[in-house]
C-alpha cells in the first residue's frame, strides 16, 4: 500500500518508471511530477491500494500515547538503575543494559516531540 505523502517524496524519474506499470497512464514522460503523483494516485486508488493518510489530530493522539508509555517506562528503568546502584556490588553490565534502555527512550521520546511540534505547526497553518 502506498500513501500520496510517500509518492510526493519520490523523484520525477521514479514517478516515471512507476507510472509504466499502469496501462491507464498514457504520456507519463512529458508530465511534471505533481502531475504524475495525481494520476498514480487516482491509478492506485482504482486497484485500491492507496492507503488513507491519517488525520493529524489521529496522529497526534497516538503520539501522545506512545509518549505515555515510553514514560512508563523509562520511570520503571531508573527506578532498576538505582536499585543496581544501592547495592555494594553492582552488577556492571546489567547497569551498562539499563542505561543503554534509557538513552533510546529519551531517543525515542525526542523523537515524538518534535513529530508533535511539526504537527502543531502544520495544523495552526491550516
Amino acid at each position: 500500500m502506498t500513501r500520496i505523502s510517500d509518492l510526493k517524496k519520490m523523484t520525477a524519474k521514479k514517478l516515471r518508471e512507476m507510472a509504466g506499470e499502469f496501462p491507464e497512464i498514457q504520456g507519463a514522460h512529458a508530465m511534471d511530477k505533481d502531475h504524475l503523483v495525481e494520476v498514480i494516485a487516482e491509478a492506485l486508488k482504482k486497484r485500491n491500494e492507496l492507503e488513507e493518510e491519517k488525520l493529524d489530530s489521529e496522529e497526534i493522539k497516538e503520539l501522545e500515547e506512545q509518549k505515555k508509555k515510553y514514560k512508563e517506562e523509562m520511570k520503571k528503568l531508573i527506578k532498576e538503575k538505582k536499585e543496581i546502584l544501592s547495592k555494594e556490588e553492582h552488577d556492571l553490565d546489567k547497569l551498562k543494559e539499563v542505561r543503554n534502555k534509557v538513552k533510546r527512550l529519551r531517543r525515542k521520546l525526542t523523537r515524538i516531540r518534535k513529530r508533535e511540534a511539526y504537527l502543531a505547526k502544520v495544523t495552526s497553518k491550516k
